[in-house]
């Protein structure tokens, strides 16, 4: 086990930063949680050089069919403002209650989910890497009345290739948000926990990004290349199998975040093939990330896999 790696170094900025704002009145961090986000990320990009290569790599391959190229500058410096964003919010979501949560949030398309409900079979909300994290779409959903379960991996696989440095100091402070939150440990819960929130008809929240490397691709049971972002990306199926089995609704589900306020989307339900074999799920799955395509050329600011460094795997150098 290594222990410290380079991508450990953005992490400093972030776990620095909360250790100081810990000192603080919760009302005070939340107050000022935009001015936090806003160094945080002028620290994270500063001691993240390497990092920062990576993300204008990725955005000048997303990016290539525009004429002429936009100023990627301000486009990465609001990724690491929102992703910074996150990280705060989600550090205050275990002490702040219902209103506190409200006073930053909405949640559109509630329309969609009276809909699912009157049909009796709960609904899936196919979420994903865009905008706000997964824990801080758990508690405004939570915060505004959505009856929801989330399954959600744990931020840190004890099998994981993580530092010492990352699992003995970044990792506590980024899973502390768990705290509280209705979520069920993607990969440690049965097929029934899982069906569960669906037979009480009630929402179940998982993340549709999942894309994976092709190491973990070929040990992935479930996992299918669907044409994503002009190229290639393995998926994981799993989101999509209990829904079709039980013949509950998918609603995909995005964030966006603008400033210090974050607003919950939920769309109309994704029109899913009849059948269960590969062509099917495969049909599913490009359904939804169509959507998340035009989100992410939309404003990639928002999407949290920008930086990442398979990105390059994911986007030909030319738009078909």
């Amino acid at each position: 086990m290594d222990l410290f790696q380079s991508r450990d170094v953005g992490f400093t900025a972030f776990w620095g930063i909360t250790m100081v704002l810990r000192c603080f009145p919760v009302a005070f961090r939340l107050k000022h949680s935009l001015s936090a986000a806003r160094l945080c990320a002028r620290l994270w990009l500063l001691l993240a050089r390497s990092e920062r290569r990576q993300i204008t790599c990725n955005l000048e391959l997303l990016l290539n069919g525009c004429n002429p190229l936009p100023d990627l500058a301000p486009i990465i410096f609001s990724h690491y403002e929102t992703h910074s964003w996150n990280f705060v919010i989600n550090d205050l979501l275990p002490h702040l209650g219902r209103s506190d949560i409200q006073s930053f949030s909405e949640v559109r398309g509630l329309e969609h989910l009276g809909a699912a409900r009157a049909e009796g079979r709960g609904a899936v909300l196919l979420g994903s890497h865009y905008g706000a994290h997964a824990y801080t779409i758990v508690a405004v959903l939570v915060a505004h009345g959505c009856p929801v379960t989330a399954v959600l991996g744990q931020e840190l696989r004890p099998e994981g290739n993580a530092s010492l440095y990352y699992r003995k100091l970044i990792d506590p402070v980024r899973s502390c948000a768990r705290s509280g939150l209705p979520i069920l440990d993607r990969g440690r819960v049965s097929p029934r926990e899982l069906a569960a929130p669906l037979r009480r008809n009630q929402f179940l929240f998982v993340l549709g990004d999942m894309h994976l490397t092709a190491e973990q691709a070929v040990q992935e049971r479930h996992a299918l290349p669907v044409p994503f972002l002009w190229g290639t990306a393995p998926v994981r199926t799993g989101p999509l199998r209990l829904p079709k089995l039980l013949g509950s609704p998918v609603l995909p589900t995005f964030s966006t975040r603008q400033g210090a306020h974050v607003t919950v989307e939920v769309e109309e339900p994704l029109r899913l093939a009849p059948g269960r074999g590969r062509d099917d799920f495969e049909a599913d799955l490009r359904a939804y990330l169509e959507r998340l395509e035009r989100r992410i050329l939309a404003a990639p600011d928002q999407w949290g896999h920008i930086r990442h460094e398979n990105i390059p795997n994911w986007i030909c150098s030319e738009p078909h």
